[in-house]
């Protein structure tokens, strides 16, 4: 019964463990080692709290806490599913790395405003853990929120006016689509009287007593809601966000904030509509047309990039728009690939942005053309970075093959043979401005003038030593190159191993909830 306890309340304590973190961090605002410290525990207390929730859900099924009512037929609750399990634990996950990479990062930069930065971070995985395991729309819509307001400070970190902007962009956007999101909500209870998800949907029954037109509506005041998800053309506060440091953007791209969007429009297709009512109004055609024009543009607007975050920020756009292709497909194998997506494109993505703040932390380059040679003097940084390409391209042995391969195979059992096209294009676009990436790194020769008029020129003379490793210098880089040589690993791990963490069994289990047995 102790047990029983214990674990019927954990959910709250995983929604709240980054919270008190957050706390903590403020008060040893004068204490780095403290504060970072109380960062690293907290990250891995919460990564404990997440993980030790599957195999309950696996042998028990879904865990409920309602903590208090908000609202007549509306509780302040938490339901542990297989769904949020998915996208809880790998913002759980990968906290821990980002914030043990994020020591070495901001005091090899010597970023100001430290406990700031640290403080909004821990506050947005309150925000993506209560996104994930809330209950019902209503508590999505709080911590949805919360994550979009603690986010802010962190895309403006830099206070320049370039980021001021950005900053203000990003509020512009998700401010913006918050209120659509909440007339999303509004209509929904209006419509049925409830918001509590459920897999089979729960606006089914207003089939029968409102119109067609109006339902669809809704799903599109839900879509502008979950901007977050970046697909065209709400997409622009994405890659003017790059201006952030790079552990925000792990955060904005892998770890939370973006993943909380498709997470949204899954769990609208999924337990508002459902299956049988997205068919009957059309609307997974419309959301298939919508991803699959995303997927293609933002490749195109990759190819032409110079800067490594904005490519790496098209690239994002390219694979969240994979995700919502999947689901939008509602087929029981695409929605396991595009569920399988969601944690092994954050492992595969973090990876990459993890490598490029660290190019541009111990070495000062931020542009493709700068790499020349780079690979020789960082040879694991690159390395990794070309683990992190191949899987977005879907490539084995990386995890993108197996998530990419379910996906396809949807599209066929689905018989979009159309669509199938458009996934196979996405990835040979993914290797047209990757590839290049890797060669100009590896197998580029350092021009004259970079010699003499470089950024770096001290960096540069260090080519005339290729046994002289410039990532491996001080104890700061190695905080940076352990995090990004483990989620490389893992990215191949988990192509080999796709039930690690019991992913693949939840990625099952959710469909089986959805579709029925399968």
């Amino acid at each position: 019964m102790t047990h029983l306890f214990t674990m019927t309340h954990r959910p709250l304590w995983a929604v709240l463990c980054p919270l008190v973190v957050a706390l903590l961090i403020l008060t040893a605002r004068n204490r780095p080692n403290l504060r970072e410290s109380w960062t690293l525990l907290g990250s891995v207390i919460l990564g404990h709290l997440v993980v030790s929730m599957t195999p309950w859900l696996l042998t028990h099924g879904p865990l409920y806490f309602a903590w208090f009512t908000l609202l007549p037929a509306i509780d302040f609750a938490f339901r542990v599913d297989a769904l949020g399990l998915i996208f809880a634990t790998t913002s759980a996950c990968l906290w821990i790395l980002v914030s043990l990479y994020a020591i070495g990062y901001m005091r090899t930069l010597k970023e100001h405003a430290q406990t700031r930065f640290y403080f909004s971070f821990a506050l947005a995985l309150t925000g993506a853990i209560g996104t994930a395991l809330a209950a019902n729309l209503v508590t999505l819509f709080i911590f949805y929120e919360i994550l979009t307001i603690s986010t802010y400070p962190l895309v403006a970190h830099e206070e320049s006016p370039a980021a001021v902007a950005a900053g203000h962009k990003y509020l512009a956007y998700l401010l913006t689509s918050g209120v659509f999101l909440l007339i999303g909500i509004l209509m929904t209870y209006f419509l049925v009287g409830a918001t509590e998800f459920n897999p089979r949907g729960i606006l089914t029954p207003a089939l029968h007593t409102t119109s067609r037109l109006t339902l669809q509506m809704v799903f599109f005041c839900f879509l502008l809601g979950f901007a977050k998800a970046a697909w065209m053309p709400v997409h622009a506060w994405l890659p003017t966000a790059m201006v952030a440091p790079t552990p925000v953007s792990a955060l904005l791209h892998a770890v939370a904030v973006v993943k909380a969007g498709v997470f949204g429009i899954t769990r609208i297709v999924c337990h508002i509509y459902g299956i049988d009512l997205m068919q009957a109004l059309g609307l997974g055609t419309a959301l298939a047309v919508i991803a699959a024009v995303t997927l293609i543009a933002a490749n195109c607007y990759a190819i032409g990039q110079q800067n490594i975050k904005r490519l790496l920020a098209y690239s994002t756009i390219n694979q969240l728009a994979f995700i919502i292709l999947g689901v939008a497909l509602l087929s029981p194998m695409a929605l396991k690939g595009a569920l399988l997506h969601i944690p092994f494109h954050g492992f595969m993505k973090i990876t990459l942005f993890l490598c490029a703040g660290a190019i541009a932390a111990i070495a000062g380059v931020k542009k493709i053309n700068d790499l020349a040679g780079i690979g020789r003097v960082m040879p694991l940084t690159l390395g990794a970075f070309a683990v992190g390409a191949f899987g977005m391209c879907g490539a084995p042995p990386l995890a993108g093959f197996i998530s990419k391969w379910h996906v396809a195979l949807g599209a066929v059992e689905s018989e979009r043979l159309l669509l199938l096209l458009v996934i196979c294009a996405g990835s040979l676009l993914d290797v047209v401005y990757f590839f290049p990436v890797i060669r100009t790194a590896f197998f580029a020769k350092i021009p004259a003038t970079e010699i003499l008029q470089g950024d770096w020129e001290e960096s540069v003379s260090l080519y005339s030593a290729p046994k002289h490793r410039l990532e491996t210098q001080s104890i700061l880089s190695l905080f940076m190159l352990i995090p990004l040589a483990i989620t490389a690993l893992l990215s191949i791990w988990l192509c080999l191993r796709p039930n690690t963490l019991w992913l693949y069994d939840l990625a099952h289990r959710a469909v089986t909830r959805i579709f029925g047995a399968l």
